[in-house]
């Protein structure tokens, strides 16, 4: 699977913004980038601390999910500094963990425009 970041001109332009100046925020967690992927399969679920205190994933969904998902900014500073990245684990609101499951490959991220 590979999924293409777009930094949308238009964004760039309403915005009054560099693209130099969106990428330092979304490194610096500021903002969020996200890629759009098309029936990749992922488990979704929570973190809880097991009895020891470490954390331990509790899976409550397994889909292939077509949609976006949210880069984490480590995985934008190391995007944009090689131009390309193998992801398994995205950010998503609605859990604490999004991953893409262990049979299947990583999703190939490219910087550019499509």
């Amino acid at each position: 699977m590979e999924a293409r970041l777009r930094l949308l001109p238009e964004i760039l332009e309403r915005w009054n913004i560099s693209e130099a100046d969106l990428i330092y925020l979304a490194e610096n967690d500021k903002l969020r980038l996200s890629v759009r992927v098309f029936g990749v399969p992922m488990e979704f679920g929570d973190v809880e601390e097991t009895a020891n205190g470490q954390p331990m994933r509790i899976p409550w969904e397994r889909v292939h999910h077509s949609g976006l998902l949210d880069l984490h900014a480590r995985d934008v500073y190391q995007l944009f500094r090689c131009g390309e990245i193998k992801l398994s684990q995205f950010r998503v609101p609605r859990a604490d963990y999004a991953a893409v499951r262990e049979e299947a490959a990583p999703v190939l991220v490219l910087s550019g425009a499509l």
